[in-house]
């Protein structure tokens, strides 16, 4: 093996690991599901204001067209920068205030700061597509969608992190969570940007790394999962389980590492068997002929890969591509455009909202367990993700069943999931993990069905026009939640408690997750001509 494959295949696993890093560290989304108490205690806002601020938040996250301009204009190092210092000043300043270490904020300045922080991890998505687009030059989609899926363990994390610290389950210190939320990400920047710095001195090119990572993503999604439920890690101990919880997102690096000493001793080896080879056969060793015709190998290794991935790219077209790719006009006058956005909103976006209401729902019921359906969620939302990617990856090439269908599959659980929560506490438990494995597979099948339905020109605006269902179902679904909670509690600021207080949120978020599911159905009737003409 030469000297150039060795460095290909080290850089692919060092970015792979820089990548689910970042992902997995600086995607703070669950903030609100640890902090929302602590948030509106410190405040003085109402629960009103209080989804007002997570509205903020999933606003700032539509800006991603700003970092992905910049990229072009700026090196990669200064987008991680400007990321982590948006993030780092978004939930810093809160922290500061919060421990009364700065005088208080305005709800204005919160609502601003919410703003910078949700788009913090724009700008940190955007590096690591450009690292992904830079080392797996054929592949860079599947690779950023696998990395992606570690956003989900934010919660899971930080969540372990935080028990680790105090030594005990179910951790209420919500003013830890907002500590590490500004620091953690800081700290995984730092160490990919060191890395980075050892990454410029190799030549990048494309590397194999599948199914390996596929296998490394099932391992860590099994452990998590079973990490959360299994009872035998109720007896291990909390500092050890956030410790090896670590130990797997660095699974990449050690891999590396491996990788590379395996490949430098098989070259090793293979080079003295050839120059022994040769100098019985002709007296002499001739090592630079051996390098050359490994390299004639690898560029035309590498030049088929670039023809079968532009065969791939060539057949890649949309409903509306072919000729009648669609604009954005003949966009928003489209049915089923709006209908593919309201399965959005009545989906994913409604699970989302859930989340962010995990900790009044524990309360309310006085479960004091927030933290513990928070890494629920979390793991269950990383499985569903990391299925449905490998599900595409596999039948990419076979019809097996179109997205919108799969959409329909996964949107059936949802309704029944968001009634069970009517029932008992135990139901909660079991509804918390069928919302996170539906929402974090529907938040992938979705991004690709974008591109599948309505053609790829101009795909970054329409995939921004779809985005807005997040903060526009954040406000209008967390305002209901919050409404009904203040009706039935004492004013804006009381508590409230029973399972009386979101029994009327529950049934409406229900309603509103069925109809996402008719919706879902009727999409799928009206898409089915296409996708059976594409098979």
């Amino acid at each position: 093996m030469s000297n150039n494959q060795l460095k290909f295949r080290l850089s692919s696993w060092l970015t792979l690991g820089c990548i689910t890093l970042l992902q997995a560290l600086s995607a703070p989304r669950f903030i609100f599901s640890a902090c929302a108490s602590l948030m509106e205690q410190n405040y003085h806002i109402s629960h009103v204001q209080l989804n007002n601020l997570i509205v903020a938040s999933e606003t700032g996250r539509l800006f991603g067209f700003v970092s992905t301009a910049a990229a072009t204009c700026f090196p990669a190092w200064m987008i991680l920068f400007i990321g982590l210092v948006f993030g780092l000043v978004g939930y810093g300043v809160q922290c500061f205030c919060i421990s009364n270490r700065i005088p208080a904020l305005s709800f204005w300045q919160a609502l601003l700061l919410n703003i910078l922080a949700g788009n913090s991890s724009c700008w940190i998505n955007t590096y690591c597509q450009l690292l992904a687009t830079r080392n797996f030059k054929d592949s860079y989609r599947t690779i950023v969608e696998i990395t992606s899926t570690y956003s989900g363990l934010s919660g899971k994390i930080l969540t372990s992190i935080v028990e680790g610290i105090e030594g005990r389950k179910g951790s209420t210190n919500s003013s830890i969570y907002l500590l590490l939320t500004c620091l953690v990400p800081v700290a995984a920047g730092l160490i990919v940007a060191l890395v980075h710095i050892c990454l410029e001195f190799m030549e990048y090119g494309d590397s194999d790394v599948f199914p390996a990572v596929f296998v490394l993503i099932i391992a860590t999604g099994v452990y998590t999962v079973i990490e959360s439920v299994a009872p035998f890690f109720g007896f291990v101990s909390l500092r050890l389980r956030a410790v090896i919880l670590a130990l797997v997102l660095t699974i990449p690096f050690a891999v590396a590492l491996l990788t590379a000493a395996a490949d430098w001793f098989s070259a090793e080896k293979y080079h003295s068997q050839v120059t022994r080879r040769e100098s019985n056969d002709s007296g002499e060793s001739n090592p630079e002929k051996v390098s050359k015709e490994v390299k004639i190998a690898i560029g035309e290794e590498r030049e088929a890969d670039q023809k079968a991935g532009g065969e791939v790219d060539s057949d890649d077209k949309g409903l509306f591509k072919a000729g009648n790719d669609a604009g954005m006009k003949q966009l928003l006058l489209n049915v089923d455009f709006w209908m593919f956005y309201l399965v959005n909103a009545c989906g994913p976006t409604l699970g989302m909202v859930y989340l962010n209401n995990l900790e009044r729902i524990t309360q309310s019921r006085s479960m004091g367990e927030a933290s513990f359906l928070l890494e629920i969620s979390s793991a269950f939302g990383f499985f569903g993700r990391m299925l449905s990617i490998m599900f595409h990856w596999y039948t990419r090439e076979k019809s097996v069943i179109a997205n919108p269908a799969l959409t329909v599959l996964l949107m059936i659980p949802m309704p029944i999931a968001v009634f069970l929560l009517l029932d008992s506490n135990r139901c909660l438990y079991i509804s918390t993990g069928i919302l996170g494995t539906c929402s974090g597979a529907l938040i992938v099948i979705n991004s690709m069905t974008t591109s599948e339905l309505f053609g790829s020109k101009n795909l970054v605006a329409k995939q921004t026009i779809v985005l807005t269902n997040i903060p526009l179902g954040s406000l209008l679904f967390g305002y209901l939640a919050a409404i009904n909670y203040q009706n039935e509690g004492a004013g804006d600021h009381g508590v409230c408690t029973g399972l009386q207080c979101h029994h009327k949120t529950f049934i409406i978020w229900g309603s509103i997750c069925f109809t996402g599911t008719i919706l879902s159905f009727l999409l799928r009737l009206r898409t089915q001509n296409f996708y059976s003409q594409k098979s």
